[in-house]
């Protein structure tokens, strides 16, 4: 379905453009352009998802193309949440790029045919419940991570007292606070169960919980530090500057999750 996603990676990048426009020229029209092409992307990215579950015979989760097609297609989905609650649309010209980019790296690595490790190891059915989980773990976390480096900006311009062209395209500080919260609560939930399911998975095929895998440590490093933040958010205070800077962080850990079995080895490394 080369075809279909290069359909998607053109709507995600006419989004992209027309987002970043938007947000620099503040005009309603180049937002409605990338709300709708952005829209057509997903829906055609979506078609291209389940074609590619029918046509290859497993769920489009376990290859490294698959994979970042499918973070591509969770981080539209989860921009559109936050759009849907929060009538932002300030994200979109940080959110879209991103897509379009993991839209065509996904496109430019060619499939991969382990056919034997895949009957081992993919065909069971924890296996898209763990790794559906942790996708969308992984985009909520990106929603944290955004709104806390625009929660950064829109503070230092309060502090200078400049009110920049910026200041006046981000939402306010309680927005971003409240998109920040509700998303980091959301994707320690899905980590959570995710990383359970995982542990499952794992005993249910080598009668092993824990590998001691770099990407189980950092997932357990990133489990930690987000629920340290979502405890200390609750109290005022850790609802600003530091809870903002602590947000990064865990996004850094996230990367890490992400890529860490590819670059250092492990039992989570795939296709």
């Amino acid at each position: 379905m080369r075809s279909l996603l290069l359909a998607v990676l053109a709507a995600y990048v006419v989004a992209a453009i027309h987002a970043v426009l938007a947000f620099v020229n503040k005009r309603k029209s180049l937002q409605r352009v990338s709300y709708w092409s952005m829209t057509l992307g997903f829906v055609l990215h979506t078609v291209a998802l389940i074609a590619d579950w029918v046509g290859d015979g497993h769920y489009p989760l376990f290859y490294l193309r698959e994979t970042l097609s499918f973070l591509a297609w969770t981080l539209v989905g989860s921009y559109a949440l936050v759009l849907y609650r929060y009538r932002t649309q300030a994200l979109s010209g940080f959110t879209l790029p991103l897509v379009s980019a993991l839209t065509f790296v996904a496109i430019l690595i060619r499939p991969s045919g382990g056919r034997l490790e895949l009957s081992e190891f993919a065909t069971t059915w924890l296996f898209p419940i763990h790794t559906t989980l942790l996708i969308f773990a992984y985009a909520a976390f990106f929603v944290v991570f955004i709104a806390s480096v625009m929660y950064l900006l829109q503070e230092r311009e309060l502090k200078l007292k400049t009110f920049s062209a910026i200041f006046h395209r981000l939402p306010a500080l309680t927005t971003l606070n409240e998109i920040a919260t509700s998303a980091l609560a959301i994707g320690l939930a899905l980590l959570t169960v995710g990383i359970a399911s995982g542990m499952l998975l794992s005993s249910s095929r080598d009668g092993v919980l824990w590998h001691n895998d770099p990407k189980e440590i950092f997932a357990a490093l990133t489990w930690l530090l987000y629920l340290f933040l979502i405890v200390y958010r609750s109290t005022a205070r850790w609802r600003g500057r530091g809870a903002a800077w602590l947000g990064v962080a865990g996004f850094a850990l996230v990367i890490c999750t992400f890529l860490g079995a590819r670059l250092m080895g492990g039992y989570h490394v795939f296709g």
